[in-house]
């Protein structure tokens, strides 16, 4: 038995959420806006949007405590950043917690996606899962819950994920079932599942450890783990 194996190929070209914590002011808009305890809570309906910095939140209704700088929103919630190199990131959900001082909160309610809209490539990469939390300034993302994870090159599936951007890598593990890897490349295709498989992403290497199983099929050659 195999008890860890390496396979590098082009598979996804992920990038990192990489916001750099700005002290620029929180600026609200909307339709209907409603401003209660002396400001202290301000409640929008209709296009709301909140922006701080390079990210932007909007939704149908949202509601912004200055006390401790949480949104509530609700409704085609989307995020949008801009990273520094050029790279876009978009997450929606129907509902969100957020905080815009350290960018942290969570995505909840059909069926949360982030896309990847990667500079210099035309290729998105999709996350989908039923939660994602986001944490410290977005050094750390939590996904849960039939995580899949799709671009051009094949797909990730597992009922978990952790991105961290310190190691550049994308970690999941065996929970309620194995994560596999489904992978295309020219006149390759490999399918592989494992108790742990990381992707870093900065590399394009996909390393899987522990009860390792699988295929690479390559046009008539077939080789099996």
């Amino acid at each position: 038995m195999i008890r860890k194996i390496s396979f590098t190929f082009i598979f996804f070209m992920l990038v990192s959420f990489s916001f750099a914590q700005v002290k620029e002011k929180t600026v609200i808009t909307g339709d209907i806006m409603k401003i209660k305890k002396s400001g202290e809570k301000t409640i929008v309906e209709g296009n709301a949007t909140i922006a701080r910095g390079s990210n932007t939140v909007t939704s149908d209704k949202m509601t912004y405590y200055k006390n401790n700088s949480n949104v509530d929103a609700k409704g085609n919630v989307k995020f949008y950043v801009r990273d520094e190199d050029g790279s876009t990131i978009k997450a929606l959900s129907q509902e969100a917690v957020y905080n815009t001082d350290n960018s942290s909160g969570q995505l909840w309610g059909g069926r949360p996606v982030i896309q990847y809209n990667l500079k210099n490539s035309t290729d998105t990469v999709y996350l989908f899962a039923d939660k994602v939390y986001l944490h410290n300034d977005f050094e750390y993302a939590d996904a849960e819950g039939s995580v899949e994870i799709i671009s051009s090159s094949g797909t990730i599936t597992s009922d978990n994920a952790l991105l961290d951007k310190k190691t550049k890598s994308l970690f999941m593990h065996k929970n309620l079932k194995k994560p596999q890897v489904n992978a295309y490349q020219k006149d390759k295709e490999a399918e592989f599942t494992a108790d742990e498989i990381s992707l870093f992403y900065d590399n394009k290497t996909i390393q899987m450890n522990k009860n390792v199983e699988g295929k690479i099929t390559m046009d008539t050659l077939e080789v099996k783990q």
